[in-house]
């Protein structure tokens, strides 16, 4: 495996414990600087041929809806506000690249894959670990932390975007472990990822999850096996502790502030439908109308609405939503395109539609299709199958 994956990796694993901060609420991790070395080292690599990926139009499309939406606020806010947006928007146009990394034959789909799984497996363990030793962030709440308390969180310090994390991992080594080379390292992988998802014990993690495992279970035609694992998942959870609110599957604490979310993104569409508030700088806007109060504590969901769709449309408006929704189109459908490849090719589609499809329905509750870490995943996911579709043609 090429060095530069190390380095990725480790910007994966590491999780918001790398984080500094820097202005206007923006904030700058080790995982920013090792998508900067992947595609220096990409670029080098690139010096002969290049290489222009099939989805490249509806990533352009997006990327200048945001400087649009950006642009038309120059002005009416402070300067430095304008900045942290802007940093925002160059993070996305980052991570997205990663996809002509993993789309071109630089480095094998295969080991893109085990970058992502490896990852994902070790972030489990660590919250494995911290599960047994460190369950309660009550007491990083100064530092603007959801009280999380008998959760696992891992290295995100979230229990519910490590859920998404977990997800993508478990359905991909369940597809792994459903092919013929089915390894004790792949076995052990997957109880792992399941139990800490579990650990998580959030419910739009769990939901997803279900979804995933549907859609893959429809494509690949194991319907019968996958009846299996989701009936095992729900004796488990009947099982699994149910003591104080964190462990409530049923709690509401945070269903009402999710739909007091939902009510300020239609708001602040409502108000500006066309080209939005510009993206990013809701922490600027949260602030202005008093949504947040940072006073005490800073927010670390100042920055964001829960559900992705709604965040393109209050922050780059109607424009915004339809390129976005284009691009969630092409996505979807060049796992279409890999169904009807070749068998190895269709294996791993069925995956990546699984993936999409949990990664989505997430979405709808957290706003993870913009968290970098869930990003890489899913950019390095459609590249290394853009990759597996190109070979087996």
């Amino acid at each position: 495996m090429p060095f530069v994956l190390w380095v990725l990796g480790a910007g994966i694993v590491g999780g918001q414990l790398t984080t500094v901060p820097l202005f206007a609420g923006a904030r700058l991790s080790f995982l920013d600087a090792a998508v900067v070395v992947v595609l220096l080292y990409a670029a080098r690599q690139q010096t002969k041929k290049r290489f222009i990926p099939g989805l490249w139009m509806p990533i352009i499309g997006f990327s200048v809806a945001a400087l649009v939406s950006l642009g038309a606020t120059v002005g009416s806010v402070p300067l430095y506000v304008v900045g942290g947006g802007l940093l925002y928007i160059i993070r996305w146009v980052s991570v997205a690249s990663l996809y002509w990394v993993a789309a071109s034959n630089i480095i094998h789909p295969l080991m893109w894959q085990t970058l992502l799984v490896g990852s994902g497996v070790v972030m489990g363990l660590l919250g494995l670990v911290q599960y047994a030793w460190y369950p309660d962030l009550r007491n990083l709440s100064y530092l603007g932390w959801d009280p999380h308390y008998q959760r696992l969180f891992s290295t995100l310090l979230d229990p519910n975007f490590m859920g998404i994390i977990l997800v993508c991992t478990s359905l991909t080594l369940l597809s792994w472990c459903m092919q013929k080379k089915r390894t004790i390292w792949w076995l052990s992988g997957l109880m792992i990822t399941l139990v800490s998802l579990l650990l998580t014990y959030s419910r739009s993690s769990l939901l997803a999850f279900l979804v995933g495992v549907i859609v893959w279970g429809i494509y690949t035609k194991r319907k019968v096996f996958v009846s299996s694992i989701l009936a095992l998942m729900i004796v488990v959870l009947l099982v699994l502790p149910h003591t104080g609110e964190g462990r409530n599957l049923f709690r509401t604490v945070s269903t009402y502030a999710r739909l007091g979310s939902v009510e300020r993104a239609v708001s602040l569409i409502r108000e500006k439908p066309f080209v939005g508030h510009g993206f990013n700088i809701l922490r600027f806007v949260a602030r202005d109308r008093s949504w947040i109060d940072e006073s005490i504590a800073p927010s670390r969901a100042g920055a964001g609405l829960d559900t992705s769709l709604l965040f393109v449309g209050a922050t780059t408006g109607v424009v915004g939503i339809v390129v976005y929704g284009w691009l969630l189109v092409r996505l979807f459908q060049l796992g279409l395109v890999g169904l009807r490849s070749k068998e190895r090719v269709r294996e791993q589609a069925a995956t990546y539609i699984a993936i999409l499809s949990a990664a989505l329905v997430h979405s709808l509750f957290i706003n993870s299709l913009f968290y970098p870490w869930v990003m890489v995943w899913i950019w390095v996911a459609t590249g290394s199958l853009e990759q597996r579709i190109k070979a087996g043609k």
